[in-house]
């Protein structure tokens, strides 16, 4: 971790790239070889924080007016970039985590995660979410809707299907209409 003159870094809040509030940096290390990697990422300050709750509570405002067709749509065609994107992906999740690309990224958890997408996408689109309930007996009507914002923290050992910005957990939480802080793994 590096404390002093710590470089540039820049972190993603409400979908524009801007320069973290952060006077620390960590640097992510290939378990299997013990060498740093390029990649340099904030500790964010609590200001990167508010900035970024805030963000999300605008996004859910914004996100419970969106029709589920276009939460489905997005779903889509991020299922469709990460498989078109599947090499790349793999080996950066293999050198951030020493998990073989095949067969267990490649083969295994990346198609994983697409289906994922794709039934969050089918979820989105019938409301099935929802469990609407009508109890004509007790006159009781009732369904799930959206909480707003959602924190999804990944796991080291499953870069891609419980991934903070791509997994179960992310997909869930916007078929149903909540935006998502992610906190990816160290």
């Amino acid at each position: 971790m590096s404390t002093m003159n710590a470089p540039q870094v820049e972190i993603l809040v409400a979908g524009l790239w801007r320069p973290a509030v952060a006077s620390t940096t960590f640097q992510s290390v290939n378990p299997a070889t013990g060498e740093p990697l390029p990649y340099q990422f904030p500790v964010s300050s609590w200001a990167d924080c508010d900035q970024v709750l805030q963000a999300a509570a605008e996004a859910a405002e914004q996100l419970r007016q969106m029709p589920p067709a276009q939460l489905a749509a997005f779903l889509e065609a991020f299922a469709v970039q990460l498989e078109a994107n599947s090499e790349a992906l793999c080996e950066m999740a293999h050198c951030e985590s020493a998990l073989p690309v095949k067969p267990r990224l490649a083969d295994v958890e990346l198609p994983r995660t697409a289906g994922q997408l794709r039934q969050a996408a089918a979820a989105a689109r019938s409301g099935s979410w929802a469990q609407a309930v009508i109890d004509t007996k007790l006159d009781i009507r009732s369904c799930y809707e959206s909480i707003g914002p959602v924190c999804v923290f990944g796991p080291n050992n499953f870069p891609f299907a419980f991934n903070s910005v791509a997994g179960g957990d992310f997909a869930a939480a916007i078929a149903a209409g909540n935006p998502v802080i992610a906190k990816a793994s160290t």
